[in-house]
């Protein structure tokens, strides 16, 4: 039998309570040990709901577990960047929720600390509110019919977002 992937969590929101936890507890030889969230009691009742032992509100202490081989990254993207390198220095494997970085710099960044490490698995989870439209430009673009693609801008926000009283978050695509 082999050994069990070790998986840390860092960021225990809405998504990562919904289909993280639940998605690494469902497979077989993965084993969430781990969470860490901005508070002991939040990070508590995640614990508790999902019966995973231990809690910090200290990330560091996920990446740096001799324990821990794997990290799951559910926090705001602003920390994104940050946690993926570090969990790369410390010879974790990475998973990150979509928006992968704040900015390309970043993203390049993270890239480039990821190719160092060629033997640890580095993954951005898509965003599932954009699943239909990357399938959408994934079908034309193996059509041919874009043409060749050279490079891509977007602009896009979803209902509720689009609140032109309200201030630009990272979610709205404002900088953070």
């Amino acid at each position: 039998m082999s050994k069990p992937v070790r998986v840390g969590v860092i960021g225990a929101g809405g998504n990562t309570r919904s289909r993280h936890i639940p998605g690494f507890q469902a497979i077989p030889g993965a084993e969430v040990v781990a969470v860490c969230n901005r508070t002991v009691e939040s990070g508590d009742k995640v614990a508790k709901e999902f019966g995973i032992a231990r809690v910090t509100d200290n990330w560091r202490e996920i990446v740096e577990a001799p324990d821990i081989d794997a990290i799951c990254i559910g926090t705001w993207p602003n920390l994104h960047g940050k946690l993926t390198v570090a969990a790369l220095r410390a010879g974790k494997h990475v998973l990150t929720e979509a928006r992968m970085a704040r900015n390309l710099a970043e993203a390049e960044l993270m890239l480039a600390e990821a190719r160092q490490h060629p033997g640890l698995v580095t993954q951005v989870v898509p965003a599932p509110m954009s699943l239909p439209f990357d399938a959408t430009v994934t079908d034309l673009l193996q059509a041919g019919r874009l043409g060749v693609v050279r490079e891509v801008f977007l602009t896009a926000t979803t209902a509720g977002l689009a609140d032109s009283s309200r201030p630009l978050s990272w979610r709205a695509g404002g900088r953070t």
